[in-house]
């Protein structure tokens, strides 16, 4: 039964043995199969409070213990939902390239959203949204929040050509380079930081 309390899923897991945390993928890829639309769950999702997640996305993989290591400055936006909020759908800012380091895998997994593989996206996505239920952090807090450019004295200082800036015009968002933006601003589009 997957846990749908916003409240139960903001504790931080504790972390769990390899056989155990073995034990506890073998029921979240089972309540996942069960669920038919989801590609990554959490321990804590289903009542464990264990730092124990699963993602299946291009490949079935089971962290036990895991945390990112490390992460690249560059981000993006993606829309997500949850098998715990099942009715939301929110976009987020995620890291586009992480290093995750698990005690059930010998050396580093790296994921990467730098890819014409949609399910690139999608993987790595996952793996940060499920690490983030295990430290007690949800999708909404990672909520991508779109904020007006600043003017004068305030503004920030000169955006570079090959910067990455995301506009927005309505509900849908683009993060490109700065130097292709500029005649997007004319038809609509408005910059945000």
């Amino acid at each position: 039964m997957i846990i749908k309390d916003k409240n139960k899923l903001q504790e931080k897991c504790s972390p769990v043995s390899i056989k155990e945390g073995e034990e506890i993928g073998v029921r979240l890829l089972h309540e996942l199969r069960e669920s038919n639309n989801g590609i990554g769950l959490a321990a804590n999702q289903i009542g464990i409070n264990k730092r124990v997640c699963v993602i299946n996305v291009k490949d079935t993989i089971v962290l036990v213990n895991p945390k990112i290591v490390e992460k690249s400055k560059e981000q993006f936006i993606f829309p997500e939902g949850c098998l715990s909020f099942p009715d939301d759908k929110i976009k987020t800012t995620r890291h586009q390239d992480i290093i995750v380091e698990a005690d059930n895998h010998k050396g580093q997994l790296s994921f990467s959203a730098n890819s014409k593989d949609i399910n690139d996206a999608f993987e790595c996505v996952c793996v940060q949204h499920e690490i983030d239920h295990l430290d007690g952090i949800t999708m909404f807090d990672r909520e991508f929040k779109n904020e007006p450019l600043v003017r004068g004295k305030n503004a920030p200082q000169k955006i570079g050509r090959n910067e990455k800036v995301t506009i927005t015009k309505g509900s849908e968002s683009k993060v490109l380079k700065y130097k292709k933006v500029q005649p997007m601003l004319e038809d609509g589009w408005t910059l945000s930081i």
